[in-house]
């Protein structure tokens, strides 16, 4: 299986085509337009958001795809997909700009991974947790909930595990390979986007290159071929 997470960085209908090659069975899309689940071929498409033209979406071949019944819309933004082998959570983090958009909603991962907590536990069948974290460990504050460490603790707890970091090794906070390019700067790099696992196994881990798609987003792509 061959999943993919990439900020884009808005408009994907039109920048969908740069993904094509690469036949991702899953593909989880941050700052995305709302679209029709029907809108690309043999896919169905998912997305959430409070803005129509900058969400969340999850692009997957599996027709038994379905949204999760215990979605949360007051997560943001957070979207819970399962098929009849499957289960994934997508996440585009707002942290803590999900207040311009009232007091009872949240977009800390922490907070979905706590109100999801029962789903991403059941060992029923493989789980895949990823998308555009907004996070790292080298923001880290104290005392403060939201933090990466904290987030990665919980997930590991719950028996996750980080696709690009069981691959290559590197500790977290000091990647390689940037997801990231601030202003699309080639000198102000962050690792920020994240696969983590759970009955699943990286084979390849590869991360896009900057020449190839600083001219898309501010963001490349994480590549992940899975298996069981």
């Amino acid at each position: 299986m061959r999943v993919i997470t990439w900020n884009c960085n808005l408009k994907f209908a039109k920048k969908y085509q740069y993904l094509e090659a690469h036949d991702a069975d899953l593909v989880i899309i941050q700052e995305c337009e709302r679209l029709p689940e029907d809108y690309f071929p043999n896919r169905k498409f998912f997305w959430t958001g409070r803005i129509e033209s900058k969400g969340l979406g999850i692009l997957i071949k599996d027709p038994s795809a379905r949204l999760h019944s215990d979605f949360n819309p007051n997560l943001i933004n957070f979207l819970p997909i399962e098929t009849d082998s499957l289960k994934i959570l997508g996440i585009w983090a707002y942290n803590h700009r999900a207040v311009k958009f009232g007091d009872d909603v949240s977009g800390n991962t922490i907070d979905a991974i706590n109100y999801y907590r029962q789903w991403l536990q059941d060992d029923s069948h493989p789980c895949l947790v990823g998308g555009d974290f907004n996070n790292s460990v080298i923001w880290d504050k104290p005392n403060n909930d939201n933090n990466f460490q904290n987030i990665n603790r919980n997930l590991e707890s719950l028996g996750y595990t980080s696709a690009y970091h069981s691959d290559t090794k590197d500790a977290f906070g000091q990647e390689d390979k940037p997801t990231f390019f601030h202003t699309k700067n080639r000198e102000k790099t962050y690792h920020i986007d994240y696969i983590y696992l759970k009955g699943l196994e990286a084979i390849q881990v590869d991360v896009g290159a900057y020449d190839e798609w600083i001219k898309l987003s501010d963001h490349v792509p994480v590549i992940a071929n899975l298996g069981l």
